[in-house]
């Protein structure tokens, strides 16, 4: 709003905010020099307090105020030193969000009425004098023979340089259609009214909006027979413009924004319509973009999102239009293409891009991007719906993990109802005691002991059956129930740690994952402390889990927080290293006792030569480091090979144990003492499943 303030603010028209009633609600500088008045003056008056009698003319004057037709009308004016003057008054109503239906007034002084009244010539004078509109007499042979200060300031010609010629003088081009020949064949009592293009005295051309009147006849050559009175519109034309690019374009980016994108996807459709083509839309939201923004500040932010913008447009054709939706999110419309798949050949051309490194404030930055793509016919045959399909496609990229594209489907539509149901249940699971804690081992790779539990949240609902946590922990996050839900599962995991401890297994650890809103917590130390005092279990049992992505968040809070945890003895474990924005040098301003190499990596273990030198060089530089390392999804016996060998301490996945309810853990314990280093799982894994069954 400041910068629509700021516009108006600075219009060379006269600008006044009224009631329907007819109270002032605010004027603008050039209303306030026009009806000679302070802007507190102005804002206490009414209309009809500035608006001349008689009062009949001020009634006709509020009817089309309130009628809001656009069109002018004559008015008097009275100025602020007394003297009336003619003027016109337009206006349009319209919803102001503060304070109701109003009227946006343009009031413009009209020179015409001004010199063919009976006032007296002073006053006219006066008025002309003030007046920011350029103001010019004319004799009966269209020569100039009076001009007011306006005139000079807007053409560059002064009385000594235009007094005696022509109103060519100023005209951007001369001809058929020029000022002396409309002029002369205009009758007396008779108005032209346009706008036209002028040329000022230093070749500058600028838009002018022109009245002319021929006035009675009269038998002095020399008397006044035309009044001409015009008004440059660059600042108008100017004004407009930038109304114009506001509504349709991203100030950040420079991007097309919402409105634009719907007015050109309206008419790609029309045009794929009658060719038998397609039109996509794809819906982008950046990975990790608030992790930028918060440890390395909002400019850096901002200068992001710009180089993002620019990598977009270089990624599509000229055709076309990529916008910005928002903070983090792009909206890119394929105006016209042959088949569906080509929209995927343009989002995976995206991805490459967007994949590049980019250097902003000395620091390297990795982006990627989740992308939702809908079509048109196919998949819906209005705007708005694509729209969805496209955000709903996004999000099941988004889940699937980063920088990946994927088309919509209309059972994501049931999918949207399924996650409408898991909001609603959520709020109520704790109460129904539908939430319950699993167990899954960290193992010692090399003698196969279990060394640790990680606390895994499931949801086991009547209606919903067995809730996956990757569809209802985004929802407790969003929603502020991960605060009391997590505070649940940190103590149910002292307490059943507490509970092995009491039964033998006393050199167990317990590892319980932290969500970003409960590490925002200014008070999360404390939280802590309370649930280990509560539950008994000494702090240096617990392990406290966050990802890369909180971990660079607000990188002084994070650090002032992770020191805190330190020193009460609590261990933090880095999960899901290499997904995020973080190095293994960034590592060396944090506390970190453990770090978990993500599935991902492992997953490629042994054939994938990128994920055996990225784990490798991991497992390296953190035991440097004095990190102890964890290997998460652990299913074969050759990747627990490939990690014994590469010296890394921990493992933990299906190799090893599915996660447990507190009573099959226990049973593990207890039958098994250690757990396979090489590969022999049949007869547990046959164990695990009779347990689960039973």
């Amino acid at each position: 709003m400041s910068e629509y303030h700021h516009l108006a603010e600075n219009s060379p028209a006269a600008l006044v905010l009224v009631r329907l009633n007819g109270t002032i609600i605010a004027a603008n500088n050039a209303a306030c020099r026009l009806l000679g008045l302070y802007r507190q003056q102005m804002e206490q008056l009414t209309v009809d307090q500035w608006l001349a009698r008689p009062i009949e003319r001020t009634r006709d004057a509020l009817a089309h105020i309130r009628a809001s037709s656009g069109t002018y009308i004559d008015v008097t004016l009275r100025h602020g030193e007394g003297f009336e003057f003619s003027a016109q008054l337009s206006s349009r109503v319209f919803e102001h969000p503060a304070h109701g239906r109003v009227a946006s007034i343009v009031l413009r002084f009209n020179a015409a009425l001004a010199t063919s009244g009976d006032e007296d010539a002073d006053v006219a004078q006066v008025a002309l004098d003030h007046i920011d509109e350029a103001a010019v007499l004319l004799d009966s042979n269209t020569r100039i023979r009076a001009l007011n200060p306006a005139y000079t300031r807007i053409t560059g010609y002064d009385e000594a340089a235009a007094l005696g010629q022509s109103l060519e003088l100023g005209a951007a081009r001369r001809g058929a259609d020029s000022w002396d020949g409309l002029i002369e064949a205009m009758s007396p009592g008779e108005r032209w009214t346009g706008e036209v293009q002028n040329r000022r005295r230093n070749g500058e051309l600028y838009p002018a909006y022109v009245k002319i009147t021929a006035l009675a006849p009269s038998e002095d050559e020399a008397a006044a027979q035309f009044v001409v009175v015009f008004r440059d519109l660059s600042a108008d034309k100017a004004y407009e413009a930038r109304i114009e690019y506001l509504a349709h374009y991203d100030t950040l980016t420079g991007l097309a924004n919402r409105t634009l994108i719907e007015k050109r996807a309206e008419l790609a459709r029309i045009a794929v319509a009658r060719d038998g083509r397609h039109l996509a839309l794809l819906f982008l939201d950046l990975d990790g973009f608030k992790a930028v923004n918060d440890s390395l500040g909002h400019a850096t932010g901002d200068e992001l999102l710009r180089h993002v913008a620019d990598r977009l447009r270089s990624a599509v054709s000229k055709t076309d239009i990529v916008a910005r939706q928002g903070g983090d999110e792009f909206v890119i419309l394929l105006d016209s293409i042959s088949k569906p798949e080509d929209a995927a050949y343009v989002a995976a051309r995206i991805q490459e891009t967007l994949r590049v490194p980019l250097t902003l404030n000395d620091q390297t930055v990795f982006t990627t991007a989740s992308i939702g793509i809908s079509c048109y016919p196919d998949d819906s045959q209005d705007l708005t719906t694509l729209l969805r399909n496209a955000d709903m496609a996004m999000y099941r990229a988004k889940r699937q993990g980063h920088g990946r594209y994927v088309f919509y489907r209309p059972e994501m539509d049931a999918n949207a109802h399924w996650m409408l149901q898991l909001r609603n249940n959520l709020h109520r699971a704790l109460d129904r005691d539908e939430l319950h804690v699993y167990y899954q081992p960290f193992v010692d790779v090399d003698s196969g002991t279990v060394t640790g539990i990680e606390a895994l949240l499931r949801w086991q609902n009547d209606e919903l059956g067995m809730v996956s946590p990757v569809d209802f922990i985004p929802i407790a996050e969003e929603t502020g129930l991960i605060i009391e839900i997590g505070q649940w599962v940190l103590r149910a995991a002292c307490r059943e740690l507490q509970r092995l401890h009491a039964r033998g297994y006393d050199h167990l650890r317990v590892a319980v994952n932290l969500s970003a809103r409960q590490f925002r917590q200014t008070d999360l130390v404390a939280q802590i402390a309370d649930v280990l005092a509560e539950t008994g279990l000494a702090s240096r049992y617990l392990e406290l889990e966050i990802t890369e992505t909180v971990l660079m968040e607000q990188a002084g809070a994070t650090l002032d927080t992770l020191h805190g945890l330190h020193e009460l003895g609590v261990a933090v474990a880095l999960d899901d290293f290499g997904t995020g924005y973080s190095s293994l040098s960034y590592l060396r301003r944090f506390p970190i006792t453990y770090l978990k190499v993500d599935k991902s990596f492992v997953d490629g273990i042994p054939g994938e030569k990128g994920d055996l030198t990225i784990t490798r060089t991991i497992v390296a530089m953190a035991r440097s480091l004095g990190i102890r390392v964890t290997a998460e999804g652990v299913e074969t016996a050759a990747q627990g090979k490939w990690l014994r060998h590469w010296n890394c301490e921990e493992a933990q996945g299906y190799l090893y144990s599915l996660p447990l309810a507190a009573d099959d853990l226990e049973w593990l314990l207890c039958n098994h003492d250690m757990l396979p280093v090489s590969g022999e799982i049949g007869t547990l894994a046959d164990n695990q499943s009779s347990v689960l069954e039973e």
